[in-house]
């Protein structure tokens, strides 16, 4: 019995699980941690491409399902755990993982951020979350579904919708459409730190408002004139106006001022 309480909403298509980890372009080169491996059915796929696979699942129940597939893929090793509770540097070894996973929609945001936070030692993320989630991390700018999510994941990883999903391709089906894609994270990504990350997500506080009015509060008017003026920023610009990198040149800017 799926858990409503653990947004448990399985693929069982195997032709639609095949061509996910075709996407992900696995192979048998890469380590992969699986995040809520469920039935077993994408995790069977999964091992049908990769080295190693780590399936996370934190429903006992699955036991059921999963213990006898360990035991068929010799590749398996099946972890009953939270993954928000997981280190992923333990899968990494010398070389880093690929995350995968058809992951529950109630706690998209943590997973995210907990996938962002321990990037030194994940390579990709291929993930399949409700629609709405999708385009708001690969939104470009000017778009109404373009936030801090969008600059944090597009400064940290190259990310694309890789393939959309209907939610009659479920059980049981969401109430709203998916999509899968993909975050291949940067060579640079850890020079983006959390404090930059903490910046962007002030920039958008007051989303539908101009920009100054959610930056003086931390910084002062004065020092955010300054800033406009470097920047050659309109008076009225908002933050989803402007590009992720240069919300990189306005956090830098003013790291520098702040301590001169």
């Amino acid at each position: 019995m799926l858990k409503k309480s653990l947004s448990q909403n399985l693929i069982k298509d195997k032709k639609i699980l095949r061509k996910m980890v075709a996407l992900a372009n696995v192979t048998e080169d890469d380590v992969v941690v699986e995040i809520g491996a469920g039935h077993g059915d994408f995790t069977r796929a999964i091992c049908e491409r990769a080295g190693a696979v780590f399936a996370i699942e934190l429903d006992q129940s699955f036991k059921y399902y999963l213990e006898p597939l360990e035991e068929e893929q010799k590749n398996l090793r099946v972890i009953f755990s939270d993954i928000l509770d997981t280190p992923l540097a333990q899968f990494a070894g010398d070389k880093k993982i690929k995350i995968m996973g058809n992951i529950p929609y109630g706690i998209t945001g943590p997973i995210l951020f907990k996938i962002m936070e321990e990037r030194s030692v994940v390579h990709s993320a291929y993930l399949t979350t409700q629609k709405e989630i999708g385009q708001r991390v690969t939104s470009i700018s000017h778009r109404r579904s373009y936030g801090a999510v969008s600059v944090n994941c597009q400064l940290v990883a190259d990310v694309k919708v890789l393939y959309s999903l209907k939610a009659g391709v479920f059980i049981p089906p969401p109430k709203v459409d998916s999509v899968y894609f993909s975050m291949v994270f940067k060579e640079d990504a850890l020079s983006i730190d959390s404090a930059l990350m903490g910046f962007v997500r002030h920039c958008f506080e007051n989303k539908r408002k101009y920009l100054k009015n959610a930056l003086s509060k931390y910084y002062g008017e004065e020092q955010i004139t300054t800033l406009y003026d470097a920047m050659n920023f309109a008076p009225s610009i908002r933050a989803e106006e402007i590009e992720p990198q240069t919300f990189v040149e306005m956090y830098t800017f003013l790291k520098r001022t702040v301590h001169s």
